[in-house]
């Protein structure tokens, strides 16, 4: 249907421009801009790199098109304003198309389609193996009927599908025997089907200072993916024999009411509350065999998943800000935060032929997990003149975990953990052009539920900004550091100490803009995040050694970014812009020791220096751009633009690439 809105938009027009001098038909004002033009793409290097990252291709494009009619005094006779936008139409890979249909008092129609074609056939990290070339199609359909009356009702349609062919792959990890190697993956093709559809409708309504919104919507899900034998093209292990099916269905009724105060009072009150309770099915069966390369048997492992999961959440957020006066600013959230997950979920594994070693069944069982989390933030500002601000906070959450598996009768396990935070911070003016914030924040969690959560922490921040007239010059430095060691529950699963987990970033931002009112504008930024997380996470298992619970991955970045553009007005109709981007790891950090061997083949600087593992990947992005718009006529302008795109990586260099795209177009406007 988006498409023949977007045939509509670029011939309707014409008609109705050649009777009233482009500007007029009837009652109604007319405004049209349409960029039609033609791309052309010169790629060296990875192919499939460049496809999963820009994946521009050759061609005629519609690159913009907008069509806009609006009644000159608000009272047309069919509709008020009717807009429609295009974008990419004509092969790109992402595409969008809009159209909005309004009548004053009566309703406004927004519709929405959007294309995304993705392809990712690139190297993975492990020996598995995961490769796409799906297309994903999203369209919705929201109505507002009386839009600008105090009673507002809200009807809307979403749906979101995903289809295409895939590669996936699973480790089956058999133990002691030989053809389900640990080290190995399975590859299968799959063939996508996912479907997603969400019903809504709701209401608004005004007064007396106060604002209600109910949504009451509908979320319905379904997967269908199709698994076969994949080809010989692959890395990865093909099954001697494959059945496999999975499908997912479910359904999640939700509903969110809001009630809003007017904010330039004294004293308001903000709440929500939003509730989702969801069933989904599932069901898992899987049979594959592969061949003993030491006996010469084939061994089949079956899988049997069935179940059917209950997901019921409840979250509540209340806001109450008091302001007594000019300078005191008071406000309090407090969060309630519910989720019960409980159904039926069995696991059921056969091995034949049946090994001594091995009795062959494995039995697996889950029936609840439930979370509660309670949170309360108190903030506090007061300007203590006009150029001093001041702010403070306290910021509290408990929660509590509690899972049960096996049997319904089975014990219940629970876990608690509470997070105390300080915030402080200063607001300075100086001189009027000049303004500098710091911010600090310091917090501590008594039994983090994860290694990875957050247990010592602190955060630090400065920014600075300086604004006089057409300039805008902007700093900012962040420093977050966080110290965690794994709960107890998780100290002895291989033996040994339990791991520490810590992780140290450092970002670093500065912005220059300028914008004069003669015919020149620049902008140009700079930002660069430094990282080195240590993790006792243990991600691969080293060849030829033990698992090692005190091992640990360590991964570093010193990722830099820096941009600019420039516009040029050279002459009343010729307008020039050029641009850069760049973007470079150095993977650069605190952590690395010393020399280390790579791990993976395909990723050789992911290395191992004999105790832990050190993810580090150097690799730089850069593009520059420029463009040339000459102006031939009040309506008509002619550009020619050119964009280079190279991509590196130093750790492998397989996946290099680098790409020309040059495009001419022609605009109309009228």
């Amino acid at each position: 249907m988006m498409a023949v809105l977007a045939v509509l938009a670029l011939f309707f027009p014409l008609a109705a421009a050649a009777q009233d001098s482009y500007q007029r038909l009837g009652t109604y004002r007319i405004f049209n801009s349409y960029e039609l033009g033609y791309r052309s793409v010169f790629v060296a290097g990875n192919r499939q790199m460049y496809r999963s990252t820009i994946n521009h291709d050759n061609g005629l494009r519609l690159l913009e098109g907008l069509l806009r009619l609006h009644s000159g005094d608000g009272h047309g006779r069919y509709f008020d304003e009717i807009v429609i936008a295009t974008s990419g139409s004509g092969g790109d890979p992402y595409q969008a198309n809009s159209l909005r249909l309004e009548k004053n008092r009566f309703f406004r129609l927004d519709l929405g389609f959007r294309i995304v074609r993705y392809s990712n056939q690139l190297l993975s990290l492990s020996s598995g193996e995961h490769r796409q070339n799906t297309e994903r199609t999203v369209q919705n359909y929201d109505l507002t009927l009386f839009p600008q009356s105090r009673v507002q009702l809200l009807l809307g349609f979403e749906r979101n599908n995903q289809s295409g062919p895939a590669i996936s792959s699973e480790n089956i990890d058999v133990r002691r025997e030989e053809a389900f190697p640990r080290e190995r993956f399975f590859v299968f093709a799959d063939d996508v089907r996912r479907r997603n559809h969400v019903w809504r409708a709701g209401a608004n309504v005004t007064g007396w200072g106060i604002k209600y919104s109910f949504l009451q919507g509908w979320d319905d899900y379904q997967e269908e993916t199709r698994h076969s034998q994949a080809t010989a093209e692959t890395a990865g292990l093909l099954p001697a024999g494959l059945r496999r099916a999975d499908p997912v269905s479910g359904r999640t009724p939700f509903t969110r009411f809001n009630v809003h105060t007017d904010a330039n009072r004294s004293f308001s009150v903000n709440g929500r509350f939003v509730y989702a309770g969801g069933d989904r099915s599932f069901v898992l069966d899987e049979s594959i065999s592969s061949l003993n390369p030491v006996s010469g048997v084939a061994v089949t492992r079956q899988a049997f998943v069935v179940g059917r999961a209950r997901r019921n959440q409840g979250t509540g957020d209340l806001t109450v800000s008091y302001q007594p006066g000019e300078r005191w600013t008071l406000s309090n959230t407090t969060s309630v935060n519910l989720t019960r997950i409980n159904g039926d979920s069995s696991f059921l594994e056969v091995r034949q032929p049946i090994d001594p070693r091995d009795p062959g069944v494995d039995t697996h069982f889950f029936n609840l997990l439930r979370i509660r989390l309670i949170a309360n933030a108190s903030d506090l500002n007061f300007r203590l003149s006009k150029k001093v601000g001041l702010y403070a906070g306290y910021h509290y959450s408990t929660r509590r975990i509690e899972s049960r598996d096996s049997f319904p009768d089975a014990p219940l396990y629970s876990f608690d953990n509470a997070t105390h935070a300080g915030l402080a911070g200063v607001r300075l003016r100086p001189r009027p052009p000049l303004t500098l914030l710091f911010d600090i924040e310091y917090g501590r969690a008594d039994r983090p539920f994860t290694p990875v959560s957050e247990k010592h922490f602190h955060a630090e921040t400065v920014k600075a900004q300086w604004k006089h007239k057409a300039w805008v010059v902007t700093g900012s430095f962040k420093t977050y550091y966080n110290r965690n060691s794994a709960p107890p529950i998780l100290a002895g699963l291989e033996g040994g100490p339990a791991p520490v987990h810590s992780y140290e970033s450092r970002q670093y931002s500065a912005s220059v803009a300028w914008a004069p009112p003669r015919r020149v504008a620049l902008d140009a930024g700079y930002a660069r995040l430094a990282l080195d997380t240590a993790s006792g996470i243990l991600n691969f298992p080293a060849p030829g050694l033990p698992l090692v619970a005190a091992r640990r991955s360590l991964y570093q970045t010193n990722l830099h970014h820096a941009h600019g553009t420039l516009r040029v007005d050279l002459r009343k109709n010729v307008a020039l812009s050029l641009g850069y981007l760049i973007v470079k790891d150095t993977a650069e950090g605190s952590n690395r020791r010393g020399p280390a061997i790579p791990f993976a083949s395909s990723y050789p600087n992911l290395q191992f220096d004999g105790a832990d593992l050190v993810n580090a990947y150097p690799l730089s992005y850069q593009s520059p751009q420029a463009r040339l718009t000459l102006i031939l006529h009040e309506k008509i302008s002619w550009n020619a633009g050119w964009q280079f795109y190279k991509y590196a990586e130093r750790f492998s260099g397989l996946q290099n690439y680098h790409a020309h795209l040059g495009y001419t177009s022609l605009r109309w406007g009228f």
